[in-house]
């Protein structure tokens, strides 16, 4: 049996793809606000928890952690499947047509998939008109007038960084804007 059913009409595959976006969308509503509020309250929480003693405390402490990390899991995981269940939702055959809905989802979809690439030419960019790249792990800050090998080095390594991205997202896009055009 397949991990996600599969219908014999294959007429519907949009109309599936698009009920699976909206759960996966669902998640991600549900799960963002509760994530927050879970980490924003989090010496509130803990101050409940640090009391109690023995077994108790091991059950509500896992439990806890367990909340903590699997509800940005969650989140994460229901805007990235939303996000793909809503564009291959576009381009199979559906029951109903929904050209504006359908535009805005494949607008959507390119800026989240071309977004990684987008931003590391703009570190780049930053970088060149700064004349100074700065790494957060390990902390490090190149600067061209002091250190212009290293500082090349570091803008290389967003360049190439953003074309892979790039490369990627145009992989994924490029069959499905043809076929649209």
């Amino acid at each position: 049996m397949p991990l996600l059913l599969q219908t014999a009409d294959t007429g519907r595959a949009g109309d599936i793809a698009r009920w699976r976006a909206r759960w996966a969308l669902l998640l991600f509503v549900v799960t963002l606000p509760a994530s927050i509020w879970l980490f924003s309250s989090l010496a509130a929480l803990w101050s409940l928890i640090q009391p109690l003693d023995g077994a108790i405390f091991m059950i509500a402490a896992t439990a806890f952690g367990g909340v903590l990390a699997v509800a940005p899991l969650a989140a994460a995981l229901g805007f990235l499947l939303a996000v793909w269940y809503g564009v291959e939702s576009v381009y199979l055959p559906r029951t109903r047509e929904t050209p504006l809905t359908d535009r805005c989802i494949v607008g959507a979809g390119l800026v989240i998939w071309f977004a990684p690439a987008l931003g590391l030419l703009a570190a780049a960019a930053k970088a060149l008109v700064e004349g100074r790249i700065h790494f957060v792990r390990p902390p490090r800050d190149y600067f061209l007038a002091t250190d212009p090998v290293a500082f090349w080095q570091g803008v290389g390594f967003w360049l190439i960084m953003a074309a892979m991205f790039g490369f990627l997202s145009w992989r994924y896009w490029r069959n499905k804007l043809v076929a649209r055009g």
